[in-house]
């Protein structure tokens, strides 16, 4: 089994997948991620489905029977309305970060791979004036928490133009994209290609942390968004 075939049966039902597609989630750490979102997205609802709905009066679900009660049939309609909603809604996220398309995870890490020099610095600040002009192209500064940017460039990435930056970590460089323009409605992990990322929203946007195995990913996600400070448009 390979991935594509994988998430389309974890895609259609992903409690109940076969032996040959755990053993397959098992071997590759990207497809295990994407089941676990969509094991999450399946929680969320049912959740959803258990919220009760207004007595009566409400908007949310209007009284037709003059009793004040909610008829069984429009609980039904209102409640797979609520399902269809939080669902669309988790799914789109889910597609556009870990989908057997080209997603954003997948993106982020082309563009790393396009940019090794990115990589290369062992620990020596970027230019001041380089690394201001970059921050001010894209309304943002950055307060000390943020440690030694060693790289910092102004990139094309999904039509716009964005920060690709390079902080040093105990474990090595790690590369911080800003992402203005790109909401994401919960943080999300990912692995492509031998790199570890999550993505975390973040001011009107979100900002994209990417790093190697021995890196600790959620030290460094909180210091650069501890670190960040968006400028007003």
């Amino acid at each position: 089994m390979d991935c594509l075939e994988f998430r389309r049966a974890a895609g259609a039902d992903p409690g109940s997948l076969g032996p040959e597609a755990l053993a397959h989630a098992e071997r590759c750490a990207s497809c295990a991620g994407y089941l676990g979102q969509l094991q999450r997205l399946d929680g969320l609802i049912l959740k959803a489905l258990q919220v009760p709905l207004p007595a009566s009066g409400g908007s949310a679900a209007p009284d037709t029977s003059g009793s004040g009660t909610v008829l069984p049939g429009q609980r039904r309609r209102w409640m797979a309305l609520a399902a269809s909603i939080i669902g669309g809604v988790l799914i789109g996220t889910l597609l556009w970060v870990g989908g057997p398309e080209k997603s954003i995870a997948r993106q982020l890490v082309e563009h790393i791979e396009h940019e090794p020099e990115a990589l290369l610095s062992a620990g020596d600040a970027a230019q001041p004036a380089r690394l201001d002009k970059v921050l001010a192209r894209a309304g943002i500064s950055l307060r000390p928490e943020i440690g030694v940017v060693s790289y910092a460039r102004s990139c094309p990435f999904r039509g716009d133009r964005v920060p690709h930056l390079v902080v040093q970590s105990d474990h090595g460089p790690v590369t911080v994209m800003v992402l203005r323009n790109e909401k994401s409605a919960t943080p999300v992990s990912f692995e492509e290609h031998g790199y570890k990322g999550r993505i975390v929203p973040a001011g009107p946007g979100s900002i994209a942390v990417i790093g190697s195995d021995e890196v600790d990913l959620e030290q460094v996600v909180g210091r650069v968004l501890a670190a960040v400070q968006w400028n007003p448009d």
